[in-house]
């Protein structure tokens, strides 16, 4: 395994599913809203290194087995590269739980990048992985409350030993807040050696958080589409799916990416007849883009032939995070966004 990917998945697995009224654990469970479909998106900062930022999500349940993927976002040479990990976990692990000490309940594990097939991981890097993810929750000690970016989060502290030569301590603090898809807030932390040495020194916030399309189609959303009906088909289902293409521009030179030039292309090998719901669709197109999130003032609907590339049609953008220059297309290979063309992202005031 890649220090990459034993990042992500070390980096996730912040805690444990207890709580009560005891002097360590959880006071309460902060996990209901981790539903299937919702992501929640985090800059890391690592002392010493370039920031990184990813996205994790839960995934559609497969035979009754829940699952989760994470996404990364780092540099090499000079250029940002993205990886994906998928989790898969035992049966009967509830993440409405225990969102993040998922780590313990591993039975499955594969790795990608864009426009590539799942490496999937062999039983002893399963089982590493699944050793290797520590369960906070045992050491989690309640501080107070404080407001983070507007969230009032619970705040703790925990200390994990991680095994190995020399011995690394953890020490750190996490906040949570049960709105939030995964639960986490913030999280600060510090590795050292027995010695006092210290080996490194992790901070990461909250960015974004929201829930995609959860509704029959779900459980096919990683899934390309061979052969679909002639149904109606809702943009966010035919994008997860991988029967559409997004070919959007930003316009106008506002700076601000409120509006943007969209057309789809059907990738299928049937009509396509493509619902835009009224309001607010949340797509989770890759890096660098992580979540687009378009706005229809009304309903709209387009029958769009194999192959073929509707009119443009131009939609608003919505969320702090968005593009506000360039011209991209997007859309989703066996499970992965794609992404191609150039793109400026900003932060702007909703």
């Amino acid at each position: 395994m890649t220090r990459i990917a034993l990042a992500v998945f070390m980096s996730i697995s912040f805690t444990g599913s207890s709580f009560g009224a005891d002097s360590t654990g959880y006071r309460k469970p902060y996990f209901g809203a981790t539903k299937p479909g919702s992501w929640a998106q985090y800059t890391m900062k690592t002392e010493g290194q370039a920031d990184m930022g990813y996205v994790t999500t839960r995934l559609p349940d497969e035979a009754g087995q829940q699952r989760v993927q994470t996404r990364i976002e780092y540099i090499v040479s000079g250029a940002s590269t993205t990886a994906a990990t998928d989790y898969v976990l035992k049966p009967g692990y509830s993440l409405e739980s225990d969102a993040l000490g998922f780590g313990k309940a591993l039975v499955g594990m594969s790795s990608s990048v864009p426009g590539t097939k799942p490496n999937v991981m062999p039983p002893a890097v399963v089982e590493s992985a699944r050793k290797s993810m520590p369960d906070y929750g045992a050491s989690a000690r309640f501080i107070g409350t404080d407001n983070i970016g507007g969230r009032v989060s619970e705040h703790y502290s925990y200390t994990q030993k991680h095994p190995g030569n020399p011995t690394q301590i953890e020490t750190g603090e996490i906040w949570l807040n049960d709105s939030v898809p995964f639960g986490l807030v913030k999280q600060k932390a510090v590795t050292a050696e027995e010695s006092g040495k210290v080996v490194s020194k992790v901070e990461m916030l909250l960015v974004d958080s929201g829930t995609a399309s959860t509704g029959a189609k779900i459980a096919d959303a990683t899934k390309p589409a061979k052969g679909a009906g002639n149904g109606n088909v809702s943009l966010a289902d035919a994008f997860m799916s991988g029967r559409v293409e997004l070919a959007v521009s930003v316009v106008g030179g506002t700076g601000d990416g409120r509006s943007l030039r969209v057309g789809f292309k059907n990738k299928s090998d049937d009509m396509l007849h493509l619902t835009i719901p009224a309001g607010a669709t949340t797509l989770d197109v890759g890096s660098p883009v992580d979540q687009l999130r378009l706005q229809s003032a009304a309903a709209k609907s387009l029958d769009i032939a194999p192959g073929a590339t509707s009119p443009a049609m131009e939609l608003s953008q919505a969320g702090s995070r968005r593009a506000i220059e360039g011209s991209f297309a997007v859309n989703v290979y066996e499970g992965t966004p794609l992404f191609s063309g150039s793109v400026t992202m900003g932060t702007v005031k909703p």
